[in-house]
């Protein structure tokens, strides 16, 4: 495996434990949790606010650590959104 793949691997774990304990048990999971309504464009609009917050004084470190988790998570949902209607559309 490439170091930029570790790398990967380290985050994407910290990604799961994020929504596993944070996430999940805060706002439900799929598929009865708000997110599952909403569209990949909704995704990447949440994803847009936590990147407009980056790097201002109101986050602490930490806090912006999480809200790369938060970027994330909000990726992979828009990325699975995007290949279900890509999948719908080819078959239509």
């Amino acid at each position: 495996m490439s170091k930029r793949g570790r790398n990967w691997a380290k985050f994407a774990a910290d990604v799961r434990n994020h929504v596993d304990n944070y996430t999940v048990p805060q706002f439900g999971d799929a598929p009865h949790d708000n997110i599952e309504k909403w569209t990949a464009a909704d995704c990447v609009r949440q994803i847009g606010k936590y990147v407009a917050r980056f790097g201002t004084n109101q986050r602490g470190k930490e806090d912006q650590l999480l809200d790369m988790l938060k970027i994330a998570h909000y990726a992979s949902v828009a990325h699975e959104k995007m290949k279900a209607e890509l999948q719908a559309e080819v078959q239509a």
